[in-house]
């Protein structure tokens, strides 16, 4: 059963990966909609529709009705892809590819790593939230510092972070998994949150810029 339910949770991973590259992709390649978006308030609505379609699923996800929570997912996937769309106008197509595949790489060894129960890390959700939150703060003052070295190393923590993170939370999933259809969202809406962010951080570490 937890085997079934895994598999569940991936399924919802996965869709929602992929309608945010779709979206980005598209939105990269349409003018008038990157004018429309990027110029005046259209970002910041976008930035904070995220921000809030996020804060309500972690919060109200098991008092919401199944449907409503795969569309709320659904959506911030796509939002997401709307946000991301600078990333196919800023870096080579090539190079996103290439750093994909890495994060998916990354994605599967932790997730491995995750479902074994050889390794307990129940114990670590509370050191991940903290050291997550201190690089966050680092990074607002370094917004106005701009410090490229430090910026360099607090990219290094935050991608660490993530990268355990996967373990952590697949780890949480296949221990304290409920056999309910928003259980598998939110799981998936976990494993999204942490391989976007480790595809961010490798692409800001690596990934090849267009001239």
């Amino acid at each position: 059963m937890k085997n079934e339910f895994l598999s569940k949770v991936f399924r919802w991973f996965g869709l929602g990966l992929f309608i945010t590259f779709i979206v980005a992709y598209y939105v990269s390649t349409n003018i008038n909609l990157l004018s429309l978006i990027f110029s005046g308030v259209g970002y910041i609505i976008i930035f904070i529709l995220e921000i809030t379609l996020a804060i309500w699923l972690t919060a109200r996800i098991r008092k919401m009705d199944s449907g409503i929570t795969k569309a709320l997912y659904l959506g911030y996937s796509a939002l997401t892809g709307v946000t991301l769309s600078t990333i196919f106008i800023a870096y080579e197509i090539t190079s996103i590819i290439w750093i994909f595949l890495a994060s998916a790489l990354v994605f599967v060894i932790f997730s491995m790593l995750g479902k074994s129960d050889r390794i307990d890390l129940s114990h670590y959700g509370v050191y991940l939230s903290i050291a997550l939150v201190g690089a966050i703060i680092l990074e607002i003052i370094n917004f106005y510092l701009m410090n490229n070295a430090l910026d360099i190393i607090l990219c290094v923590f935050v991608l660490c972070i993530f990268v355990a993170y996967v373990a952590y939370d697949v780890q949480k999933i296949v221990r304290y998994y409920e056999e309910n259809d928003n259980m598998a969202v939110i799981g998936a809406f976990d494993l999204y949150l942490d391989f976007i962010n480790i595809f961010l951080r490798l692409l800001q570490l690596f990934g090849k810029q267009r001239d």
